[in-house]
């Protein structure tokens, strides 16, 4: 508790950000030798300038007033089940702890596994097309199958579906928040957020009352991409927080991941763009992820048995070949697929039916169709 309360005095200091903050705590890890420090040992601390050191003295004689809120902040969260952790404990995300700027500490609900330093996280648009819906439940499930921590940011969209088939699958999943655990946003995810209470796991690093603020977010998707192997990016405008989260994973080290989508879908140009400039690799199947994090995923694979497959092309002919090459990833009717390929609305059928077996096409309601 004396630990916390010290940290939570750092993080009050407006000059002493997440990175500096490990530097104190690297150099002087007990809070009575801190409080002790003259000014000119606290210039010896790397990255601690006078300026700054003159502020963290001023700051000396408001410690009890920063203990109290800490008190009552740590109450508080206490009574909502939510714990605070900082950056020294063991249950911190391992891999968050070798970003530049992991946050001090963190409010967690739920449980944490040891299993997160294997995660990867899922992200995308909040207003996916049926494609982008689709791939993120098939990729999302298969991860899951494998139990690895599938990780996302609760917003509407691509997020919410990643948990919601994570939960599904009784997976790990953890929903990153830029907002205190407490508020409940977008707030059509009430029954979704009821539910990660129940078996997910949400984590944030604000306070208990934060209000959603845009200036939130970009601090939030940093610990999405930071405590994930590899980030994949389904669906993205060419803005927009899917995108700074590739940035920062990127800017982290960490493995980028684009799903390719329909060139004149709006949905698309973000992936398309990092995948055009190298940012991000092309990913049709999560084979194409393990690949890349094989070396880094091993240990965790190996008691499965999972084994990497080989693609096999699957040759067409004929009316499929007619109708598979009609079907692009927007969604196309029956009565359309029926005048373009000249073909009778039964054979159609048929053949749809079959590319459908194979695993190329999906129909969604209405007799519409859209590739795989």
């Amino acid at each position: 508790m004396e630990k916390l309360k010290y940290i939570y005095f750092l993080t009050k200091v407006k000059s002493l950000g997440n990175n500096r903050i490990r530097k104190i705590l690297k150099a002087v890890p007990n809070d009575e030798d801190f409080f002790n420090c003259s000014r000119n040992d606290l210039k010896r601390i790397a990255g601690i300038d006078s300026g700054i050191s003159a502020e963290i003295i001023a700051e000396f004689s408001s410690r009890y007033n920063h203990y109290s809120d800490f008190e009552r902040e740590y109450e508080i969260s206490f009574k909502k089940g939510v714990r605070i952790i900082s950056v020294l404990d063991d249950e911190y995300p391992e891999n968050l702890k070798s970003i530049y700027d992991a946050p001090a500490l963190l409010f967690i609900k739920g449980k944490t596994h040891v299993s997160d330093r294997y995660s990867i996280s899922v992200v995308g648009t909040r207003n996916p097309t049926e494609y982008g819906k689709y791939t993120c439940e098939i990729f999302t499930r298969q991860l899951s199958e494998l139990g690895i921590p599938v990780i996302s940011g609760f917003a509407r969209g691509i997020d919410s579906i990643v948990h919601r088939e994570c939960l599904r699958s009784g997976n790990i999943t953890y929903a990153v928040l830029g907002n205190g655990i407490d508020v409940i946003y977008p707030p059509e995810n009430l029954k979704l957020y009821d539910q990660m209470c129940e078996k997910g796991t949400f984590i944030s690093e604000f306070p208990s009352g934060t209000i959603p603020d845009k200036v939130n977010f970009p601090r939030r998707n940093r610990i999405i991409s930071g405590i994930s192997l590899g980030s994949v990016v389904i669906e993205s405008g060419l803005k927009g927080g899917s995108m700074l989260t590739a940035d920062l994973a990127n800017d982290q080290n960490r493995e980028v991941f684009a799903v390719p989508g329909y060139i004149n879908s709006k949905q698309s140009d973000g992936t398309n763009e990092l995948i055009k400039k190298g940012q991000a690799k092309l990913v049709t199947c999560i084979d194409d992820i393990l690949v890349e994090l094989e070396y880094k995923m091993k240990k965790f694979l190996e008691p499965s048995g999972y084994a990497l497959e080989k693609n096999t092309e699957i040759r067409l002919e004929g009316k499929e070949k007619i109708l598979f090459d009609l079907i692009g990833y927007e969604m196309k009717n029956i009565d359309k697929l029926n005048e373009e390929s000249g073909c009778p609305v039964s054979d159609c059928l048929v053949n749809l039916l079959s590319l459908e077996f194979k695993g190329l096409i999906r129909q969604l309601p209405g007799k519409n169709f859209i590739k795989i």
